[in-house]
């Protein structure tokens, strides 16, 4: 479960600087290309990739970016 809230903070702190400047699209393709990346890291042996940590990353930036927008 800690895992899954450092990947929505992670994704929150990464969408946050696009959504404060007015870029609300920008935010969230960051978080999905940070979620993505992450979990393709982990696909090459240095993790343990979970579509879950992807989604968990993806929805704190699209929840930051709906707070900031």
């Amino acid at each position: 479960m800690r895992d899954k809230v450092l990947h929505f903070i992670a994704g929150a702190a990464i969408a946050a600087p696009f959504s404060a400047v007015g870029y609300p699209y920008h935010a969230v393709a960051a978080a999905v290309l940070a979620a993505v990346a992450k979990e393709a890291w982990d696909m090459l042996g240095n993790g343990t990739p979970d579509v879950m940590d992807a989604f968990a990353t993806i929805a704190g930036g699209a929840l930051v970016t709906v707070c900031l927008t």
